[in-house]
């Protein structure tokens, strides 16, 4: 018992922690911005990469032209024509390496952008996963804990649910002994059928409730001394009544 009260002051003591479920979502929620910047980027990516692509696609006929111009000058012995045909097709074919180095560099950020947005779509997954199944653990342990502290009020307070049963059980034992003795005495013919109408008989009723009161006090003397020692007492004399006066 002493355990068990010791238990129960622990239990009393014990501070409901927060709720975790509140970080999990917040968690959840960061997770999800993540993602989000994490495809953004990619569509930025690729969005530059194919503007580049579309440049690249338009500049690589005005090299092959600009080369077939300076070719037709040279045939025709204009070197100026050709000379300048020549300067345009060599600044366009920078501009297209150019265009192919960013494009290549943009093609491999965008692989990396997509391995990423991979992972964080893999750990949002999980993160969804672990965040519902300890919600519901938290749930159960949550109502466990609530059980538990039920059952802890229900112990605390079986002492006074016990008080209240005894006393229950000694005013049903009182009441049936009382029971008991007044049904003895109508056995005896000490109590009266019904009670009789005021008259001439009221000396009468009251010597019978003489007689009730000297039968309650032997019994009386008998649940306390036994009934030997009821016995062994000499009855005591009648009352005297109102009608019944010692003569003076």
């Amino acid at each position: 018992m002493l355990w068990l009260g010791v238990q129960l002051g622990l239990v009393g003591e014990l501070e409901v922690p927060g709720d975790p479920r509140a970080a999990l979502d917040l968690a959840y929620s960061r997770q999800l911005e993540l993602q989000a910047k994490a495809r953004r980027a990619v569509a930025d990516v690729v969005t530059a990469r194919k503007r580049l692509e579309l440049q690249a696609r338009q500049l690589a006929p005005a090299v092959a032209r600009l080369d077939e111009q300076a070719r037709a000058a040279v045939q025709q012995g204009r070197q100026d024509a050709a000379r300048d045909a020549l300067t345009w097709r060599t600044a366009l074919e920078g501009e297209l390496a150019e265009l192919e180095r960013s494009t290549t560099s943009l093609v491999e950020e965008e692989a990396r952008l997509r391995r990423v947005a991979s992972q964080l779509d893999l750990q949002l997954r999980q993160l969804r996963v672990r965040r519902d199944a300890l919600g519901a653990t938290y749930a159960a342990a949550r109502a466990r804990a609530e059980v538990g502290q039920a059952l802890a009020d229900a112990h605390l307070g079986d002492s006074e649910v016990a008080a209240a049963v005894q006393q229950a059980e000694e005013r049903v034992a009182r009441t049936r002994v009382m029971a008991d003795a007044l049904e003895g005495l109508a056995a005896r013919g000490a109590l009266p059928a019904a009670p009789a109408a005021p008259g001439p008989g009221a000396p009468a009723t009251r010597r019978s409730d003489a007689q009730v009161a000297d039968e309650l006090t032997r019994m009386e003397e008998e649940l306390l001394w036994g009934p030997k020692a009821a016995d062994g007492r000499e009855p005591p004399p009648p009352r005297p009544t109102g009608s019944e006066r010692p003569p003076g």
